[in-house]
């Protein structure tokens, strides 16, 4: 599997084995940071990894081993060459599923789905996880006051605030809050996304992936 990513970690082409491997699409890939697709507890070390190649060199990395997320949430254990290309502005990666060969034991399947939010007309496209995350039945239309009515009421100006940083400023969309879900009450979501323009250079869309990191290890929930 193969692809390339810009130096600010977002994917901009993938071959049809990476999509077959993760099941993650182009649209929902270039929309986070590759890292945010990796597990917890390797993160910071590909962070690190990725700084390294940009930055100091070398600008190639061979046999470089992380678990990455899928869309069915479970993680796969792989293995990559990664090289960076300073005069581009990208960096090249081919990478190969080591599951086989080291199975990944009692990982917890993850609650991940992505979204997009079409700005001009309120509407939305959830996929089948985002659903289940917020416990509602999946439905034609939604907007963004669907994901709202779930918000918890203290988080809703934080959800706000974030949502118009990246619409009016151009910011990266990061945010942690708190949903109630109808069964399994309050819970905490982490949602990252970006704005993506038209040809005019207006906000047209904010999409990107929300994962619910209630019990999910690594990720410590704000007390």
């Amino acid at each position: 599997m193969t692809g390339v990513w810009d130096v600010d970690g977002y994917a901009v082409s993938i071959n049809p084995v990476h999509e077959g491997t993760f099941g993650w699409s182009i649209w929902e890939l270039s929309s986070v940071p590759f890292w945010e697709l990796l597990h917890p507890e390797d993160r910071d070390r590909s962070v690190e990894m990725r700084e390294q190649i940009l930055l100091n060199g070398p600008e190639s990395v061979i046999g470089y081993k992380t678990r990455v997320l899928c869309r069915d949430g479970t993680y796969r254990n792989t293995q990559w060459s990664i090289r960076s290309v300073s005069e581009e502005e990208r960096m090249y990666a081919a990478g190969l599923d080591i599951s086989d060969q080291k199975p990944i034991v009692n990982e917890e399947r993850v609650r991940v789905g992505s979204w997009e939010w079409r700005i001009s007309s309120n509407t939305a496209t959830w996929s089948p996880g985002i659903f289940e995350i917020y416990g509602l039945a999946p439905m034609l239309e939604c907007n963004l006051e669907t994901a709202r009515q779930r918000c918890y009421a203290k988080d809703r100006v934080v959800v706000e605030r974030a949502i118009q940083r990246s619409v009016t400023g151009g910011e990266p969309y990061n945010v942690d809050h708190r949903i109630v879900h109808p069964i399994g009450g309050i819970r905490w979501l982490h949602c990252a996304g970006r704005v993506f323009l038209d040809r005019n250079g207006n906000p047209q869309e904010l999409r990107g992936l929300t994962w619910d990191i209630t019990e999910l290890p690594g990720y410590r929930v704000p007390g």
